[in-house]
C-alpha cells in the first residue's frame, strides 16, 4: 500500500493524515442526529403522518450530503497531495523512492565533435543535470553510472549512491576526469550487465537512462537488444534512450595500412597499401593523406582526387628504410569531425637482409643456383641472403631463422625434416616447390600429400611427362597465368614474355584427383596452367603458413628423351620475368609470423616466454612515451611439476590491459645473455567506429518493438529532466471537480436545512 501512494501522489506524507479527515463530516453527521429541535406543530397526528411519508426522502438526501462532504475531503487530500493517475507520470524524481542507472556509451564514435563540444562532453552535461534534479529531493533518490566499455563495473564510488548535494560535486568532479575510450563497444551486452543489476533492485521506481550517440549500425535491427529492452519492461523499469547527436557529420577514415613488411631489408623498398573510405552521403574530393616514418613527415603526400560516397579508395606507395631495425609507419588524414580515424599506425622491423634457404636435390646444386642468383643478383637492391644448400643441411639448422625455404628437385626426405619443415609452414613460413628428375612419387604422395592434409598439395604421377609442342600458328603461349599477384608480371606489362616461355616437361598431378577432386577443391589454387590445361604452378595454406608448387624444374634440366630443357624460362630470353616472379614469390611466402603484430586499441598485450630465456620484469611502453613495468607471472592453467628442473618450470605470462590510445606500442626484455630485446605492436581504432550513420527516430522503435515504458529524449532537450510538468494537468481538474462537490454540497445542505419564518413585525 505504501508503494502504491509513493507511486501516485507527489506529496505522498498528506495521505494518511488527510485519509483520517474522512472521519469528520461522519461525526459531525452522527452527532447532529442526536440534537432535538424545538418545532411548533398544530396537531401531533399530523406531523407524524407528514414524517411517515418523507422519512425514505430525508434518510436519501441526508446520505448524498453526507457523500458530498466525504468527497470534498477526499479530493482536498489528492490536491493537497498532487494526485496522478499513473505512476508513470510521475516526474524522474518525484513521488516514489527511484534508483537512477546512467548506462554511458564511451565508444570511439561518442568522440565526434561538433563546434567546440562533442557527443561525450553533451553526454555528460546530461549526466550532471539529472543528478543536481535528483539532489532537490535528497534521501529519495540513488544514482549509478557504468560506462559501456566495462558495463560490470560501476565508475568508481557511484554504485547505487543516494543522490544528495555532496554528490553533485562528486559527480562534476569525476566526469571533468572521464574521457571516451576509442573502442568499440557491445551496448546489448552492456544493456543486459544494467538489467541485471536493476532486476536485483527493491526500489519503488527504476530507470534505465541509455545515453548514446544511437548510430544505425548499433541498433538497426537489433533483436537481441529488442529483447532485452521488453524484459526490461516486463520487469517495470522504465527506459529512457537519450540522443547526443542531432544529426551525423561527414566523415573519412583509414581503413587499413599495411603490405608486405616480412620482406622488409634495409635499404630495400618497401611497398605499403593505405585505404580511405568515405562514410559520408556526400562526394569527397582532393583527399591528402599524410605520411610519415619515425615521426618525421616525408615530403610527399598521397592524393585521392575522388572518393565517391560510402566507397573506399586504395593507393599504393613505397617507403625505404635506410637502417635496420624497428620502424614505425603513420599516415593521416586532414582533421574532421572524428579524429582517431583520420590516423592509422605500422610497426615493421627492418632486418640487414632476409635469409632464405635453398635446398636442392640436383647433383651440385645447380638448379637452386637459378633461384639464388634471381633473388639476389644485388643484395642492395633485392634484401634478400638466398642460402643454397644439399637436404642432409635441414637437419643442421633451425628454420626458423629463414623467411622462407625453397625445395627443388629434393628426391626424399627423412620424417624428422618432414615434421620441422611442417612446423615451421604452420607456424606461418613459407614452401616453394620445385620438381625435376629426381622427385620420387610415391615419397611424395604417401608423406608429403597425405591424402590432401601434407605440405604438398597433390598427389603425383608415376614418372614426369613431356610437354609436346604445338608449332601452330595460333597455338599461343605454353603457361597460361591466372589472374594472381604472383602472375602480375605476365599479366602486365611482361605479357610479352609468355611467348618467350617454353614448358617441356614436367611432374603431371595425378589424373583422377585432376577430374575428382581439384574442380571442387577450396584448398588449392591453380595460379597458373598449360596450354593442354594441365595444371603447372599450385598454391595451398598449410597451419598460418603458404605452400606455393611449381610441377616444373627451377632451371633448365636436360630431359633424358630429347635432350631439351624441361624449362627455359630461368635462362632464356623470358629469364628478366623469371627474376621478378622469383622475387615475388619470396614476398608472397615470406613467413607471416615474423610481421609486428597489429591490433585494436582495447585489447590486451599478452607475453608469454620460457623463464629459461628472458627475465621476469617486462616493461610495455606506451605511445605516449609512458614505461609500466609488469613481473610476469605462471601462465594460467600451467602446471609446475616440483620434481622438474629449470628446463620444466612452467612459462611466464606479463599482460599489460591499457592500450586504449592507439599508437605503437613497445614491449621490451631482458634476454638470458642480459641483451635488452624489444618488441613493437601497432594499435588502431576499429574501422567500424567511423561510420556515423544514426538510427532515426522511426527506425529505433521499430527495432525496439512494443515497450510500454520507453522514452527517446531529443538532444539538447531537458524538458524531461525537469520535475514541474508532471500532474498539473490532474491538479486542474482535481480544482474544478472540488469546485463543484463545494458548489452541490451548499446548495443540498441548505434545502435540507430548517428555516424559520419571519414574524409579522420582522415583515412590517
Amino acid at each position: 500500500m505504501t508503494s502504491w501512494i509513493a507511486q501516485h501522489f507527489l506529496n505522498p506524507a498528506v495521505f494518511w493524515p488527510g485519509l483520517a479527515l474522512v472521519a469528520l463530516p461522519i461525526a459531525i453527521h452522527l452527532l447532529n442526529r442526536l440534537h432535538y429541535r424545538r418545532v411548533r406543530f398544530a396537531a401531533m397526528e399530523f406531523l407524524l403522518s407528514s414524517q411517515e411519508r418523507n422519512r425514505r426522502r430525508v434518510l436519501l438526501e441526508q446520505l448524498l450530503l453526507l457523500l458530498l462532504r466525504v468527497l470534498f475531503v477526499l479530493l482536498l487530500v489528492a490536491l493537497i497531495g498532487r494526485m496522478v493517475l499513473s505512476a508513470q507520470q510521475l516526474s524522474l524524481f518525484r513521488g516514489a523512492k527511484s534508483h537512477h542507472l546512467v548506462l554511458l556509451d564511451d565508444s570511439g564514435s561518442m568522440r565526434d565533435r561538433n563546434g567546440e563540444t562533442s557527443a561525450f562532453d553533451e553526454a555528460k552535461g546530461i549526466i550532471r543535470k539529472l543528478v543536481a534534479e535528483g539532489a532537490n529531493r535528497p534521501g529519495t533518490q540513488r544514482f549509478t553510472l557504468l560506462l559501456a566499455s566495462r558495463p560490470d563495473d560501476p565508475v568508481a564510488g557511484f554504485a547505487a549512491r543516494d543522490i544528495d548535494d555532496g554528490l553533485v560535486d562528486e559527480v562534476s568532479a569525476r566526469l571533468e576526469d572521464l574521457e571516451c575510450t576509442h573502442q568499440s563497444v557491445d551496448l546489448h551486452a552492456a544493456v543486459e550487465a544494467a538489467r541485471g543489476r536493476l532486476g536485483a533492485d527493491r526500489d519503488d521506481m527504476r530507470h534505465l537512462h541509455v545515453v548514446s550517440d544511437f548510430r544505425r549500425r548499433d541498433w538497426h535491427d537489433s533483436q537481441k537488444m529488442a529483447t532485452s529492452l521488453k524484459s526490461l519492461d516486463d520487469a517495470g523499469v522504465a527506459v529512457n534512450l537519450v540522443r547526443t547527436v542531432e544529426t551525423p557529420h561527414e566523415n573519412l577514415g583509414i581503413s587499413e595500412l599495411s603490405g608486405n613488411v616480412a620482406a622488409a631489408a634495409a635499404g630495400v623498398p618497401v611497398t605499403l597499401e593505405v585505404k580511405v573510405v568515405n562514410y559520408g552521403v556526400r562526394e569527397a574530393q582532393n583527399v591528402r593523406v599524410l605520411l610519415s616514418v619515425d615521426g618525421r613527415a616525408l615530403p610527399r603526400n598521397l592524393v585521392f582526387d575522388s572518393i565517391p560516397a560510402g566507397e573506399q579508395a586504395a593507393r599504393s606507395f613505397e617507403i625505404r628504410f635506410d637502417t635496420a631495425g624497428s620502424h614505425r609507419v603513420t599516415t593521416s588524414l586532414e582533421a574532421d569531425s572524428l579524429e582517431p580515424d583520420n590516423v592509422r599506425h605500422l610497426a615493421v622491423s627492418v632486418p640487414t637482409e632476409n635469409p632464405v634457404l635453398v635446398i636442392d636435390g640436383t647433383p651440385g646444386q645447380e638448379q637452386g643456383a637459378y633461384i639464388a642468383d634471381a633473388l639476389a643478383a644485388d643484395k642492395a637492391v633485392t634484401g634478400y641472403a638466398p642460402f643454397v644448400a644439399a637436404p642432409d643441411y635441414l637437419r643442421q639448422t633451425s628454420l626458423d631463422q629463414y623467411r622462407l625455404v625453397y625445395l627443388v628437385n629434393v628426391a626424399e626426405l627423412p620424417a624428422d625434416d618432414v615434421a620441422s619443415l611442417e612446423q615451421y609452414v604452420a607456424n606461418g613460413g613459407g614452401v616453394a616447390w620445385f620438381l625435376g628428375d629426381s622427385v620420387r612419387p610415391a615419397f611424395y604422395n604417401e608423406v608429403l600429400y597425405k591424402q590432401g592434409a601434407g605440405l604438398f598439395p597433390a598427389p603425383l604421377g608415376n614418372a614426369p611427362r613431356n610437354v609436346p609442342r604445338d608449332t601452330t600458328r595460333n597455338a599461343g603461349p605454353d603457361i597460361r597465368p591466372a589472374q594472381h599477384p604472383l602472375m602480375t608480371i605476365l599479366n602486365g606489362e611482361g605479357r610479352l614474355f609468355l611467348d618467350l616461355i617454353f614448358v617441356n616437361a614436367l611432374y603431371p598431378v595425378d589424373e583422377q584427383w585432376l577430374i575428382e577432386t581439384l574442380p571442387e577443391s577450396t584448398q588449392v589454387q591453380t595460379i597458373a596452367s598449360l596450354r593442354t590445361q594441365q595444371p603447372l604452378i599450385l598454391e595451398h595454406e598449410f597451419g598460418k603458413g603458404r605452400v606455393v608448387t611449381c610441377l616444373t624444374a627451377a632451371g633448365p634440366l636436360l630431359t633424358p628423351d630429347d635432350g631439351l630443357p624441361w624449362t627455359n624460362w630461368a635462362n632464356g630470353p623470358a629469364a628478366p620475368s623469371y627474376a621478378v616472379f622469383q622475387l615475388d614469390l619470396a614476398k608472397y611466402l615470406a613467413r607471416r609470423d615474423q610481421a609486428l603484430a597489429r591490433q585494436t586499441v582495447g585489447e590486451p598485450i599478452e607475453e608469454t616466454f620460457s623463464r629459461m630465456a628472458f627475465a621476469d620484469d617486462v616493461e610495455f611502453v606506451s605511445p605516449d612515451s609512458h614505461v609500466t613495468q609488469i613481473k610476469a607471472v605462471p601462465a594460467e592453467g600451467a602446471v609446475q611439476d616440483p620434481g622438474s628442473d629449470a628446463r620444466g618450470l612452467a612459462p611466464l605470462t606479463a599482460t599489460f590491459r591499457e592500450t586504449d590510445p592507439p599508437g605503437v606500442y613497445t614491449v621490451r626484455m631482458t634476454d638470458s645473455s642480459g641483451q635488452p630485446q624489444e618488441r613493437l605492436i601497432a594499435f588502431n581504432v576499429p574501422v567500424e567506429e567511423g561510420d556515423l550513420k544514426l538510427v532515426t527516430e522511426s527506425d529505433l522503435l521499430a527495432a525496439v518493438g512494443p515497450v510500454d515504458h520507453l522514452s527517446i529524449q531529443s538532444p539538447d532537450s531537458v524538458d524531461w529532466i525537469r520535475s514541474s510538468a508532471p500532474g498539473a494537468d490532474m491538479r486542474w481538474g482535481l480544482l474544478m471537480l472540488l469546485l463543484a462537490v463545494i458548489a452541490g454540497e451548499q446548495a443540498l445542505a441548505y434545502r435540507l436545512s430548517y428555516h424559520p419564518p419571519r414574524s409579522r413585525h420582522a415583515m412590517a
